[in-house]
């Protein structure tokens, strides 16, 4: 759900894991070492989002 207007603008085009078309190109999630970053809320898409959320805390880079 990208309802807003704002958005990250990375000096490192690597840190940049996912984007999405959404009135434009938009960058959903961020990583960089051990961090990452989404500009969504996943709990809001039911089971799929909590699914992701599990997978991030099993991550390892």
């Amino acid at each position: 759900y990208f309802v807003h207007s704002y958005q990250m603008r990375l000096s490192d085009p690597a840190q940049r894991l996912a984007h999405v078309e959404y009135g434009g190109d938009v960058t959903a999630i961020v990583g960089q070492d051990t961090r990452i970053g989404l500009q969504f809320h996943p709990e809001k898409s039911a089971a799929t989002g909590l699914r992701m959320i599990a997978n991030f805390l099993t991550w390892a880079p």
